[in-house]
């Protein structure tokens, strides 16, 4: 082999580097006949031979590189990256020496000590300069993952810390921490493997593997993991609490009430504890339950505001007015005044011109230095007290303060909206449509429709039938269907039985939610999206969509404060249109390809001529006829949403065409309603 000439050398360097691994190791000698101290040539050699993994040759070609180039980093990094035992403890010394980071443990440490002092923003900086000067490396990956998870920066982590499995792929921690990530991101399917391979290595995941469990609708599951990891540690306060509260989602009350005993002897905080485990009864079904759980938690803090609060509105939703409002008194003449609590006093009655709440309201909307999130909420509880007064003017400028506030906390991002349904769409269309359903054939009435739409009365009338149990706004289904869903989203499809096991957790959580009713009722909002992912999981299934002129239901849906981070869309105008839009542009695709399943009742015709439009809603929903579905108002049922007082009314047609008095205020979304939305 003839050295090439010098001039040659370049282009031939650069052609090596295109060229398949042993072709480009007789280049590389070829160019060493002629320049044997290119320290570029031994890495790449080196680089090779790591690759076919001949370390030997890789070790002897980078030392050599080594020694041409001590100052280069990259062959520093090479060289640790196929160095084990003692060889590798001393490369790190003497790096360390060098002033050179290899990316390995000791280089890191600091990033974790940054995080482990609350110091995560600064933690990630330090992280991304580890990254810059090792970027071959795992640890550095893995750490701005962690530094980035510490901040609930999810999508943010989840990139680095894939690469830092990559590189180090069996490594326990990386893979706990990106088990977190994936869940956290909506991954559950690679979440679940990642999890389960960090607890086979002993780490300790079960809060996450709870968490998993219960957003992938397996309660039980959730329970057992924390059931064992609380039985080896006893005295972890989060993890004995976390127990408590999935004890209370499974209505196991007693358990539930003993393991929040525990976990405040372990050092839990009493209230917040007590309170988060009520609405976990509440949600349950288990109210009478809730209620004694405030009440002791009242006991020891009788004047706290929150826990008042928080207790008025369960008998709101029971319909106990007059005790919901002798809690509310209790924190709206304090001072300063509970803003939630005057929010929930002013939602829960018609307001009065000699109203005593009125201008304790007023006065406190004034107040220098209100905290942003009482201005919010004030705001709101204003808006309702001008309209219930017929101050017209008053109303949309305070509707506008508190969604502007809203919109600014809580950001909206329609398009991924537009996303997620195209792509549950496509996916039935594409993979779902022509599978056998292999499902449990119970009935499920799904009653969907926008917020604000009827769909609270529409449950209702169904509900006063003898066969009928109200599940409310519940999220199991997303949940269920969420492991099918995400396989589908990564190229791993899912057959008839996943769906089918999808819709036999979802009847577990919906039955043990509602009870012993025959026939289910299920309101959540998010049921459009999936009608033909439910229905292939439940064969049984039924869907009722809502019909209400959007004007009606934009105006409603604007003038109403939803819970925090739930329908994101509500706070401005515009973003109404566009997702009401969305809506009955998904609506009409299902109707296209599932027509037998889905029945349309109009708002207007129902509230206008109430009996055939019942009639019809019952027998599209395998029921026979009973006069009380006629009378919705008479129904014993919870009402937990911001429908609780109007459904305790007969039928009525008050608030339709109720926009026309706010025709110039909702120019934004009228224009956006002459729009629509493609989803092909």
């Amino acid at each position: 082999m003839l050295p090439p000439k010098p001039a040659d050398i370049p282009a031939l360097y650069k052609s090596a580097l295109a060229a398949p691994p042993d072709a480009a190791l007789q280049i590389y000698a070829r160019i060493l006949l002629a320049r044997p101290a290119l320290p570029e040539v031994h890495f790449q050699i080196g680089r090779i031979h790591a690759a076919k993994g001949n370390l030997d040759k890789a070790e002897a070609a980078f030392r050599k590189a080594l020694a041409l180039k001590p100052q280069e980093p990259a062959i520093w990094q090479a060289l640790a990256a196929i160095l084990t035992g003692d060889a590798a403890r001393r490369l790190l010394k003497d790096a360390a020496r060098a002033g050179i980071a290899l990316g390995g443990a000791m280089d890191v440490a600091p990033v974790f000590a940054l995080i482990s002092a609350g110091k995560a923003a600064e933690a990630e900086a330090k992280a991304l300069a580890i990254v810059r000067a090792a970027p071959n490396a795992a640890a550095p990956a893995y750490a701005l993952g962690a530094a980035r998870a510490a901040q609930s920066k999810w999508g943010g982590a989840y990139g680095p810390l894939d690469t830092a499995l990559t590189r180090d792929p069996a490594n326990p921690d990386v893979m706990a921490l990106l088990g977190t990530v994936c869940l956290k991101i909506g991954h559950p399917a690679r979440a679940e493997t990642l999890l389960s391979a960090a607890a086979q290595a002993g780490r300790d995941v079960a809060l996450s593997q709870a968490e998993l469990y219960r957003e992938t609708c397996r309660m039980e599951d959730a329970e057992a993991v924390l059931a064992t990891a609380t039985s080896t540690a006893p005295k972890n306060r989060v993890l004995v609490a976390e127990h408590a509260l999935v004890l209370a989602s499974l209505r196991r009350t007693k358990a539930a009430q003993a393991a929040a005993d525990r976990a405040v002897a372990a050092g839990s905080k009493s209230g917040p504890l007590l309170a988060q485990l009520a609405t976990n009864l509440s949600e349950a079904g288990e109210v009478d339950a809730a209620e004694a759980v405030l009440a002791k938690a009242l006991r020891a803090a009788p004047d706290d505001p929150t826990l008042l609060t928080q207790r008025a509105q369960l008998r709101q939703s029971g319909g106990d007015m007059v005790g919901a409002e002798a809690d509310l008194a209790r924190v709206i003449y304090r001072t300063p005044p509970f803003a939630e609590g005057l929010r929930a006093y002013i939602a829960g009655r018609k307001v009065a011109a000699d109203d005593p709440a009125l201008p304790i309201l007023a006065a406190r909307l004034e107040a220098p230095g209100l905290p942003r999130r009482d201005r919010r909420l004030l705001s709101f509880a204003m808006a309702k007290a001008a309209e219930d007064l017929g101050r017209t003017d008053d109303v949309f400028p305070l509707l506008d303060r508190a969604n502007t506030l809203m919109r600014e906390d809580y950001p909206y991002d329609f398009a991924a909206d537009v996303a997620e349904v195209r792509g549950l769409l496509s996916d039935f269309e594409t993979h779902l449509a022509q599978m056998d359903s292999e499902g449990p054939d119970d009935p499920v009435v799904f009653v969907t429709g926008p917020p604000r739409s009827g769909t609270t009365l529409v449950e209702t009338i169904l509900s006063a039938h003898s066969r009928v149990t109200a599940g409310g706004e519940m999220s199991y289904l997303r949940q269920a269907l969420g492991v099918a869903q995400d396989r589908l989203r990564h190229d791993d499809i899912p057959t008839s039985a996943d769906f089918a096991d999808a819709g036999r957790r979802y009847l577990v959580a919906a039955r043990r939610r509602s009870g012993a009713g025959d026939v289910v009722t299920d309101k959540a909002i998010s049921t459009f999206a999936r009608i033909g992912q439910a229905a292939l999981a439940l064969p049984g299934a039924r869907f009722v969509i809502l019909d209400r002129d959007p004007r009606d239901v934009g105006l409603s849906i604007y003038r109403n404060m939803f819970r925090e981070g739930r329908h994101r869309h509500t706070s401005d105008l515009r973003d109404i249109g566009r997702f009401l839009r969305l809506q009955e542009a998904a609506v009409s695709r299902w109707m296209a390809l599932l027509p037998d399943r889905i029945h349309r009742v109009s708002y207007d015709a129902l509230t206008a001529d109430p009996e055939p439009v019942i009639r019809e809603l019952v027998a599209f929903c395998g029921l026979d006829w009973e006069d009380a579905c006629l009378s919705p108002e008479t129904a014993k049922r919870r009402v937990e949403t911001l429908s609780f007082a109007q459904v305790r009314q007969p039928i009525y047609r008050a608030s339709v065409a109720g926009w026309r008095k706010y025709e110039a205020q909702l120019a934004p979304l009228l224009a956006v309603l002459e729009e629509s939305v493609r989803l092909d």
